[in-house]
């Protein structure tokens, strides 16, 4: 699934003039992803609509969580005793949602921007699978505060080469 940030590049790069088929390439995502957030005209990521499996098992989740002091490992198993097919990811997705068995984190504040006046820098080193290899690559990314957007560029060595792409 695209992050926020991504889709508002793709937004930004269509605003610009930019194809499909360009954007893509640009991005390193496939063009039916281009196309639907074009279509979907937003930059906001879709919520999943999900059964959520746990939901009738609330009051046994609570139940469990308070015998088992707290360890969701351990509600897990006495789910998987009781026939309940859930994953452990699922299960605690389940209880962060819902808020059980944890406070959830609040957010230290809210910062906001003008254009041009805030950004963040970061580089940092990742293995690239290209052609059966893997190379180690420098990335940098920078972050503008007002807009959101990512910017990525990766720069690799190539037969005692520095290239930019």
């Amino acid at each position: 699934m695209l992050d926020q940030g991504i889709r508002q590049a793709i937004l930004e790069l269509h605003r610009r003039g930019q194809g499909v088929r360009a954007i893509a390439r640009a991005l390193a995502i496939s063009r039916a992803a281009v196309r639907d957030v074009l279509r979907r005209g937003s930059a906001e990521v879709p919520r999943l609509a999900r059964p959520e499996k746990a939901l009738e098992h609330r009051a046994e989740i609570l139940q469990l969580l308070q015998q088992c002091d707290g360890s969701f490992m351990r509600v897990h198993e006495e789910l998987a005793k009781l026939g309940l097919a859930l994953s452990y990811p699922a299960l605690t997705a389940f209880c962060r949602r819902h808020g059980i068995g944890q406070v959830p984190k609040q957010a230290a504040g809210r910062y906001d921007f003008a254009p041009g006046q805030e950004m963040q820098h970061d580089t940092s080193p990742h293995d690239l699978h290209l052609g059966g290899k893997v190379r180690r690559v420098q990335t940098a990314s920078l972050v503008l505060g007002y807009s959101r957007m990512l910017f990525f560029q990766r720069s690799h060595v190539h037969r005692g080469e520095i290239s930019k792409t």
